[in-house]
């Protein structure tokens, strides 16, 4: 049989687009990866597979070249499925990659239409719309009309809230992709409902401690070091603040991990975080109004001062 590849972010629209794809290739491995992880996991986990889809993977640039000569040489087939904006001169095309790529929907619902599995996984496609908040696309509109809506949130809520204090316990993400491609709600997964419990105590507790943690810029409010989840923290700071921009950063290992969140539809973030990112020697991008960023430690100061200069910039029209 051929081998078959998922390489999948690890957020909820990363976890249920790569089960969709499993619930079609049942004998997929799944692996967990991201922008800046890419290349070199696609070496390692891709390796003799004969067929890989790449699912919810926004491109870094830095890596781009790097990714084009390796999907040139692969021999078999990639399906690229994604709805981050492209960074100029992504032709993957011209690499024998088949692309899907449409930035209003989430990943999860792109990879239903593409491989149109049994309707029942329409309610899993879901659960990755809620989570990416892409719910204003005609499928979604749809789709919701065939599923009770207190019980697709109630999931939902679930799978999102597991997956964010399970974090990098692949292993664990592994099997909870294998339960959801058998359409198993993520309420009757015991680890995922006990971890969700959980994480919303943590989010509830953060929430309260944030209006001492939060600092201010002239238009992005900022706070370091969260107890909790880095896109919330980034949501809060920007509502607490009534700032623009929300950013929250986390350091691991000599990097500061960063997540910003935008109110403003005249921001851009994934414009502005991959403008900014490399040239303090790190990586941004996303999307428009969330995306995240990998900064060397003693460039952090310098990052917020330019990204709320930026966005102040962009807030005024001068941007």
């Amino acid at each position: 049989m051929a081998r078959t590849v998922i390489l999948a972010h690890g957020d909820a629209d990363g976890v249920t687009a790569a089960a969709v794809a499993k619930s079609v290739y049942r004998g997929a491995e799944v692996f967990f990866t991201h922008p800046v992880g890419l290349l070199e996991d696609f070496r390692e986990f891709a390796k003799d597979a004969e067929r890989v889809l790449i699912l919810d993977i926004s491109l870094d640039e830095k890596q781009l070249k790097g990714l084009l000569e390796e999907f040139k040489r692969f021999k078999g087939g990639i399906l690229y499925i994604d709805h981050h904006p492209l960074p100029p001169g992504a032709r993957l095309e011209e690499v024998g990659v088949e692309v899907v790529h449409e930035e209003g929907p989430c990943a999860a619902e792109l990879t239903f239409r593409r491989l149109k599995p049994g309707w029942e996984m329409s309610r899993v496609a879901l659960y990755g719309a809620i989570g990416d908040y892409a719910l204003d696309t005609p499928w979604v509109r749809e789709a919701m009309l065939r599923w009770d809506i207190k019980s697709l949130f109630l999931e939902a809520g679930t799978l999102v809230l597991g997956l964010d204090y399970i974090g990098r316990d692949h292993e664990l993400k592994r099997r909870i992709v294998n339960e959801l491609s058998r359409d198993v709600l993520p309420t009757s997964i015991p680890e995922l409902l006990i971890a969700a419990t959980v994480q919303a105590k943590r989010i509830e507790e953060m929430r309260r401690k944030l209006p001492q943690l939060v600092r201010t810029g002239r238009s992005v409010a900022y706070v370091v070091n969260p107890p909790g989840s880095l896109g919330l923290a980034a949501f809060y700071a920007r509502v607490l603040a009534d700032k623009p921009v929300g950013l929250a950063a986390s350091e691991r290992g000599g990097t500061y991990v960063i997540s910003v969140r935008a109110g403003d539809p005249r921001v851009d973030l994934n414009s502005l975080l991959r403008r900014l990112a490399p040239r303090l020697g790190g990586h941004g991008g996303g999307h428009p109004q969330a995306a995240g960023a990998r900064i060397p430690a003693s460039r952090l100061s310098e990052f917020i001062e330019e990204l709320d200069r930026a966005v102040s910039a962009a807030c005024s029209g001068k941007g």
